[in-house]
């Protein structure tokens, strides 16, 4: 046995039946993949890898596995694994580099790996003895999975991957596989956070990434039906209860009446801009804060928290519902919610029903949601395109959203699209995976068409080309009155679909939308990828610079200028 042989066993024993990469350095590490008929999708860009591999991982709940080349190679990944690290997606990294006896010769791609991607990764190592190579990639994995989960990188020369393995060491090392525990909330800050709760007149829960990662699906689900507790989701915990609008809500459109809670559980989420910084005017000044995280150092960041929990969420989450029960807990009416979401909901049903001109992204996100079943997958990217289609899209039975939270990186969205559809396939689900994406962030990795037709990925894409990078252009006009470096052509994208392999449709007006989409929809189930190409009206982002209602994506911009920053809030 030699070392890619070994490394394709150990993947296998994390449940791993498909990886993303790109050749250089690795070649002998595929070709053993395939004998052990582990898939290799071979994409275009390293960055693209890493982000398929985390649409894998969070399709699968499990590890995702990237492997790139070396220098360039990795420097090209590196965007994706920002996004990655600060998504808290569990993904392991395998880089390639020149053998041993080149370090330090300025050899062709030699670079210090490790050491220029720590401050993006939860642990980054070099593999030295391909005996070990076992060990290494188990604990990496282990600790990718861990506490509050991460990237994690393993750098492997090409002299270790193809040298020969001393099997009685690697043996050693392919037993049973070894799991962290995640630790278990002290049962004294359960009990705390039960007694707040239990004072609580308009109880809130706001989950986050923590919710999905630690299985709390059934806890927020009985919080939720039986204590008629709302529970409002942020993007990776939305699914886990059904956006029914009575006690499930997204977060974007609830961001304007979670105002009114007196009590907020925060499970599995940080307070950064994303969460508005748990601040006001988001946030009662006097809300009394409950925060569940695995970190306890994640806990009180930006605003005082009355009962800190610091455990495993799920576990956590079903524990504070066993002490409500246990402690005869009356429901209160969850119909404050939804009640101060009235004037938005209006709003947003008044916006986008024209039938001519340009297309009104509304109309877009409006003829995708009835087609869209309810454990969809859709993955979101964009930032004035993608705003619309969370004022109308809800996710039930156990939908999954991905998107380019928390870190804002544009672009994620087609890759991270491939990676779901991918693990999909390896399960044989019949989840359809569904990409709404703006085009200015289509742009970056549109190649990765081809790497869709490839393989044969069934994607439904959706994309809204205003011919701009939306957001941006409201910042020029606001700031002088014109725009510069901001604008696009309304390219036909569609073309580019066909050229790649793809079904491609071009939408010129509101009613061309639903038929397109209906075309593009039936060549999905039939197993190839879609777009449809929608020219949107641009005129569409200043009426979110001019209407908050219709902001989806909330910005504190008392907190930033100092007006709320204050003990307490």
């Amino acid at each position: 046995m030699i070392g890619a042989e070994l490394m394709a066993r150990a993947i296998e024993r994390q449940g791993v039946w498909t990886v993303f990469g790109l050749p250089g350095h690795m070649e002998l590490f595929f070709g053993a993949l395939r004998d052990r008929d582990i898939r290799l999708i071979h994409m275009r860009h390293e960055s693209a890898v890493v982000l398929a591999a985390d649409g894998y991982a969070r399709t699968r709940g499990g590890i995702g596995v990237a492997c790139v080349t070396a220098g360039p190679g990795l420097a090209n990944a590196l965007g994706g694994l920002a996004a990655v690290y600060e998504a808290c997606v569990p993904v392991l990294l395998i880089s390639g580099r020149n053998p041993f006896h080149l370090a330090e010769t300025a050899a062709l791609q030699e670079m210090d790996h490790p050491r220029m991607v720590r401050p993006i990764t939860k642990w980054a190592q070099t593999v030295h003895d391909p005996s070990r190579l076992a060990e290494y990639i188990d604990r990496a994995c282990r600790i990718a999975l861990s506490g509050r989960p991460g990237p994690v990188l393993l750098e492997v020369s090409r002299d270790v991957v193809g040298a020969k393995v001393d099997e009685e060491i690697a043996a050693e090392f392919l037993g049973p596989l070894i799991r962290a525990e995640r630790p278990l909330a002290d049962p004294t800050d359960i009990q705390r956070a039960a007694e707040l709760l239990m004072k609580a007149e308009r109880p809130v829960v706001v989950a986050g990434s923590g919710a999905r990662w630690g299985g709390a699906g059934p806890g927020l689900r009985r919080l939720a039906q039986e204590f008629r507790i709302p529970v409002v989701a942020k993007s990776p915990a939305r699914g886990l209860v059904a956006e029914d609008g009575e006690v499930g809500f997204p977060w974007p459109l609830a961001t304007v009446a979670v105002r009114h809670a007196d009590a907020v559980l925060v499970a599995g989420s940080r307070l950064g801009s994303p969460m508005c910084y748990g601040a006001p005017p988001f946030f009662r000044k006097d809300a009394r804060f409950i925060q569940v995280d695995i970190e306890g150092g994640e806990i009180g960041r930006n605003r005082p928290i009355e009962a800190p929990v610091t455990g495993n969420c799920g576990p956590a989450v079903e524990a504070i519902g066993g002490e409500l029960a246990a402690r005869s807990y009356q429901p209160r009416d969850p119909t404050w919610l939804r009640a101060a979401l009235s004037e938005r909901l209006a709003r947003v049903d008044a916006v986008g029903h024209g039938e001519e001109g340009l297309v009104h992204p509304l109309r877009m996100a409006r003829e995708l949601a009835p087609r869209m079943p309810g454990d969809a997958i859709f993955v979101g990217d964009g930032a004035n395109c993608l705003n619309w289609v969370k004022a109308v899209l809800r996710l039930k039975e156990g939908g999954l959203w991905m998107d380019h939270e928390p870190f804002g990186s544009m672009g994620v969205g087609l890759p991270m699209a491939i990676g779901a559809a991918a693990a999909g396939q390896e399960t044989k689900s019949s989840r359809p995976v569904f990409l709404g994406v703006g085009d200015g962030s289509f742009g970056q990795y549109m190649i990765e068409l081809a790497t869709a037709a490839l393989h044969r990925l069934p994607i439904f894409i959706m994309l809204a080309n205003d011919g701009s990078w939306g957001a941006s252009r409201e910042l020029t006009l606001r700031l002088f009155g014109g725009t510069y470096g901001v604008d696009l052509n309304q390219s036909r994208y569609d073309l580019v679909a066909k050229g790649l392999d793809c079904h491609g449709e071009l939408a010129e007006t509101p009613p061309e939308v639903g038929p397109a989409f209906d075309r593009a929809l039936e060549v999905v189930r039939q197993g190839l990828p879609a777009l449809v190409n929608v020219t949107t009206d641009r005129k569409s982002s200043g009426e979110l610079r001019r209407e908050p209602l219709l902001q989806m994506v909330p910005f504190n911009n008392e907190w930033h200028s100092g007006r709320s920053r204050i003990p307490g809030g």
